[in-house]
């Protein structure tokens, strides 16, 4: 497990909780910046792989889900070749745990096109792939949401960014930005 990687990628999360929640309020339940931030904890003080412990300790279906994508940004730590691969592969399993696709106002939305990118373009995955997932989660301001709670609330939730969205795309594209950092420093 890189610690260091995960420790500054909690910090992060810290400075979104009360965002994610208020994003989540609107929409959902109101507490996905701070399951999240359980989950990222666990990671921290468990010997238990990052994926399991995160899943473990965020609990329910945000954190099977999450714990996904968290397994695919660990696994590519070690191997940032495979990331095009590794990132499609995690969002095949979260499309089919949670029965959801592209357009649904999902993660997904963000996670989908982020592993296309990747594997359109592997000398720049990671870069294309944080682009697409940021271009991903703004295009769920507009669509109504087919899954999730969000499909309950006034107009299936249209005019709201989708937090699981948001999330996804920030954990891609603080990936990126970790990617970004190590490889300055080798020139």
């Amino acid at each position: 497990m890189n610690k260091p990687f995960f420790n500054s990628l909690k910090n992060h999360f810290e400075t979104l909780e009360t965002k994610l929640n208020q994003m989540d309020s609107i929409i959902g339940d109101g507490d996905h910046g701070t399951t999240l931030l359980k989950g990222l904890n666990a990671i921290l003080s468990s010997d238990l792989p990052p994926a399991k412990a995160f899943r473990v300790e965020a609990g329910g279906a945000s954190g099977s889900l999450f714990s996904i994508l968290i397994g695919a940004i660990d696994d590519a730590l070690d191997n940032y070749n495979s990331f095009g691969k590794l990132l499609t592969n995690a969002a095949n399993k979260i499309s089919m745990i949670g029965n959801a696709k592209e357009g649904d106002k999902t993660m997904l939305d963000a996670i989908i096109p982020a592993a296309k990118a990747a594997l359109e373009s592997p000398n720049n995955s990671i870069k294309n792939a944080s682009l697409a997932s940021k271009k991903g989660m703004n295009n769920t301001l507009n669509m109504p949401a087919r899954k999730g709670r969000a499909k309950n609330v006034e107009n299936a939730g249209v005019g709201h960014i989708d937090p699981g969205a948001f999330s996804s795309s920030e954990i891609l594209t603080f990936f990126y930005n970790d990617y970004r950092l190590k490889n300055e420093k080798t020139f």
